[in-house]
């Protein structure tokens, strides 16, 4: 799904700030971004999101980004953890 204005409500974020971040960068620049229901957009990825969206937006580049790619490095990452035992 595109992330809109009009459909940020069907978005999960981890805190209001990651949501006004994504907010700022579908009103105010061109990037696509592409949601995948589930996905939750934490605060360091809608930091990095938005900072991309504006540098593309100054450089006159399109931005898109899709979270899915964001979901694939989380889940890799938090599998490959070993639990601690003590």
């Amino acid at each position: 799904m595109l992330i809109t204005k009009n459909n940020l409500n069907e978005v999960l974020f981890e805190n209001q700030d990651a949501r006004l971040l994504i907010e700022e960068v579908v009103t105010h620049t061109g990037a696509s971004l592409y949601y995948y229901h589930d996905i939750v957009i934490s605060a360091m990825t809608a930091i990095s999101i938005y900072q991309k969206a504006l540098k593309a937006d100054e450089e006159n580049h399109p931005y898109t980004i899709s979270f899915w790619e964001y979901s694939a490095t989380t889940k890799t990452s938090s599998a490959s953890r070993k639990p601690y035992f003590a």
